[in-house]
């Protein structure tokens, strides 16, 4: 079935770009804006015979892709541009503002890039080519602002597909070289070279896999991230979804090309920044896992229920955000911070790379950096000499504050090397303890 299609005259006057629209609504015959293709600009006829023979190809692409099967259907895209032109207030005859029109145009866009199943189709390849070229013509970013036309959740939706239990979350975070805070609070920094379960419970699984940094010695960050969201018949579908980022990859579906799945938009990926941040929303357990690209490498952060995160807690299986690293994996950042470095050079970075303890400190404290936060940044300026992974720092201090309802903090903004005279003092303490408590039981049997 046809739709409606906005046709956007656009001319300049006086330096300026400005757009008019041309409206023609429920259009079914033939004709130069009639039949249905992308929405486009009105196209002078002076442009020649040569687009005149392009609008021919186009007439009814999307009809004809729609006869050939679910996957490709252009027709979608048309509903998102509908929305987005009421949003944007272009209806009837303009003049339009022009970064108005390349916000619809850029909607239609984003949505075509993202449909499946039409790989072959040469009509699907013109219809995209068209909206490009027409972005071009009035000067459009392919990166920007869009309209948000996710096909709206039913209003009823069945009470599986709605989290039931109570909305106290809890946060677990992964970064940098790499940090870790676990769902219970706790702060590490760990070897974990090679693949690492961060979660797996009955819903979904998080596979983050570290690769040395580039021209360090043990250095190491996370390089890929794999989510797994298991099956769900009634609120997504029986088959599990895959997600894979990879350094220099972020794509904005899961593997087969999806970013929305379900009738109820239950499970979606939501491109935040392109190339740079996406969210996946778990929506039937109010979960969000965050991905995030700094240089070549990714930060990662999830939300989960608590009541969730202690069913997990019930599993004797390895998972990072629950448990935390393994004995042998942990790194004592405090001993190393401690000793300027002096204590295990190995962890510094060649001296073509070094970042001396002052200096990271000083950099690290001019990000505002506080807490553990900051010492994971002057740790991997020392041991990597990358200030990106004081941009990942700074992320992962926001979504504590973001996202820890109750976070626990001191801003503490340098090191402080009491930190390491605690420990055998606790340890001292709790020794002597142990021992009254052993003579008090033995002295009365």
């Amino acid at each position: 079935m046809a739709y409606g299609i906005l046709c956007f005259a656009v001319y300049r006057q006086e330096g300026s770009l400005e757009a008019r629209g041309l409206l023609c609504p429920a259009w079914k015959g033939m004709g130069p804006c009639g039949y249905h293709r992308p929405p486009s600009l009105a196209i002078s006829s002076c442009l020649g015979y040569l687009l005149v023979l392009l609008g021919v190809t186009l007439m009814s692409v999307e009809g004809f892709l729609h006869t050939k099967g679910e996957g490709c259907v252009v027709a979608r895209c048309s509903d998102q541009f509908e929305v987005a032109k009421q949003e944007l207030g272009i209806s009837g005859h303009g003049p339009h503002d022009s970064v108005a029109v390349c916000t619809a145009l850029r909607t239609y866009q984003n949505c075509i890039t993202k449909i499946v199943g039409c790989q072959g189709e040469l009509m699907y390849y013109t219809a995209r080519n068209i909206v490009l070229r027409q972005m071009e013509e009035i000067n459009c970013t392919t990166n920007g602002q869009t309209v948000y036309t996710s096909k709206p959740r039913p209003s009823i939706i069945p009470a599986i597909c709605l989290y039931q239990g109570k909305t106290v979350v809890r946060h677990c975070g992964l970064f940098g070289d790499p940090h870790l805070r676990t769902f219970s609070k706790e702060f590490q920094t760990c070897k974990i070279k090679g693949a690492w379960p961060l979660v797996n419970n009955d819903y979904l699984t998080v596979q983050v896999t570290n690769n040395p940094v580039t021209g360090t010695h043990h250095a190491t960050a996370t390089s890929k991230l794999t989510v797994i969201v298991k099956g769900n018949p009634e609120c997504t579908s029986k088959d599990f979804q895959t997600y894979q980022a990879q350094s220099n990859l972020l794509p904005n579906t899961f593997d087969d090309g999806r970013a929305v799945v379900g009738p109820y938009n239950s499970l979606e990926v939501v491109e935040v920044e392109a190339g740079k941040h996406i969210e996946i929303h778990i929506r039937y357990i109010e979960t969000v896992v965050a991905i995030r690209q700094i240089g070549r490498y990714f930060t990662f952060s999830i939300t989960m229920p608590d009541e969730l995160v202690n069913q997990s807690s019930s599993s004797q299986e390895l998972q990072l955000c629950v448990r935390g690293c393994p004995l042998a994996e942990l790194i004592n950042y405090q001993e190393f911070l401690a000793s300027r470095g002096r204590l295990n050079t190995s962890y510094q970075s060649p001296a073509r790379l070094t970042i001396l303890q002052p200096q990271a400190e000083k950099i690290c404290r001019a990000a505002k950096l506080v807490d553990f936060y900051f010492d994971s940044c002057v740790f991997d300026l020392m041991a990597t000499g990358d200030e990106n992974f004081t941009i990942s720092a700074i992320i992962a201090l926001q979504d504590e504050l973001r996202l820890d309802p109750s976070p626990n903090l001191s801003n503490r903004t340098a090191y402080d090397d009491r930190q390491e005279n605690l420990a055998p003092c606790l340890c001292v303490s709790q020794l002597a303890a142990f021992l009254t408590l052993f003579f008090s039981i033995h002295l009365y049997t």
